[in-house]
């Protein structure tokens, strides 16, 4: 019997919503809870708690109010 030949696929990185929401996050004008709601169809809760889970996992985030509402940015990165 021969062996099955397998084919090598580059496979691309998964893009997760947490990558997107540090995307997000990292951009110079930040983003806003609504921004994020839309991105992703979260509640505002939801987007509030993935911010304050990025907090938790070592990121500084900063939030400063605009017209807009409260903008959130990444100040200073997680330590890995």
């Amino acid at each position: 019997m021969t062996a099955a030949k397998v084919e090598s696929n580059p496979t691309k990185a998964k893009i997760t919503r947490q990558t997107q929401l540090l995307k997000l996050l990292n951009r110079k004008s930040g983003v806003t809870i609504a921004q994020i709601q839309r991105a992703f169809g979260w509640q505002p809760h939801t987007a509030r708690a993935a911010i304050s889970t990025q907090r938790k996992a070592g990121f500084v985030i900063e939030r400063s109010e605009s017209d807009k509402g409260s903008v959130y940015r990444i100040v200073e990165e997680a330590n890995k």
